[in-house]
């Protein structure tokens, strides 16, 4: 459900993904939901080389472009932790932050035990690549929202309210089918002793400046991490 909006569409911006509350965002590329859907369906994850990139564009794609795009202008409009985050997303800070993330001991170890475990890290070992991968750019808008059909919403509820299910489980099925980069990526992070890792890590000290400081500016970081575990166990 998003908020109804009247008007044109001004103005670029970037948006599609989630913070806390609905921060800035997944998407980037173009098509259905940043991709078309066909290429969705016919392009395969294990013909890209391992490219999972490619992979969480697709699995965007399974939500209309129209959709996701009404979606982001809407939580624009009205929410603004969500539009905290849009506007902190690229900046000077943002690229700052990153860089804390991406020479944490943390992270490297974390890619360290995806690459251990048979997965192709080549397009997520840099934490603005991995953002610039999932955010979709699209007009922020200037039009007029009834923002009373937003209240008690948060952009990653909605995000994953308007996903179907049964497309996102039947691109996963495929991709365990054939053992695929994605597959591997998957399986890996889902596993108990991966996540035990991943929420040890989330509380080392050398993250909690940086977190703190997404969080700040609408980026919940474990909001994030939650809602893609979610997405991989449809």
């Amino acid at each position: 459900m998003s908020a109804s909006c009247t008007g044109e569409g001004g103005g670029n911006g970037e948006g599609g993904g989630s913070g806390e509350g609905g921060g800035n965002g997944e998407g980037g590329g173009s098509g259905e939901g940043g991709g078309s859907e066909d290429d969705c369906n016919d392009e395969s994850d294990d013909n890209r080389d391992g490219d999972l990139c490619k992979d969480f564009q697709s699995l965007r794609a399974t939500i209309k472009r129209g959709k996701l795009v009404e979606l982001i202008q809407s939580h624009y409009q009205c929410d603004s932790k969500f539009r905290k985050a849009m506007n902190f997303y690229n900046t000077t800070r943002f690229h700052e932050v990153a860089e804390m993330l991406q020479n944490s001991t943390a992270f490297k170890t974390l890619l360290i035990s995806l690459r251990n475990a048979g997965v192709n890290t080549t397009h997520i070992q840099n934490v603005v690549d991995i953002f610039s991968c999932i955010v979709l750019p699209v007009p922020k808008g200037d039009s007029d929202c009834d923002c009373k059909e937003l209240r008690g919403h948060t952009f990653i509820g909605d995000v994953l309210a308007a996903m179907p299910r049964s497309k996102v489980h039947a691109y996963s099925v495929k991709a365990q089918s054939r053992n695929s980069n994605f597959a591997r990526f998957a399986r890996t992070i889902s596993s108990q002793k991966f996540q035990m890792q991943l929420q040890q890590s989330l509380v080392r000290k050398e993250l909690v400046r940086p977190l703190k400081t997404l969080r700040r500016y609408g980026w919940d970081i474990p909001d994030l991490l939650d809602a893609a575990m979610s997405i991989l166990r449809w």
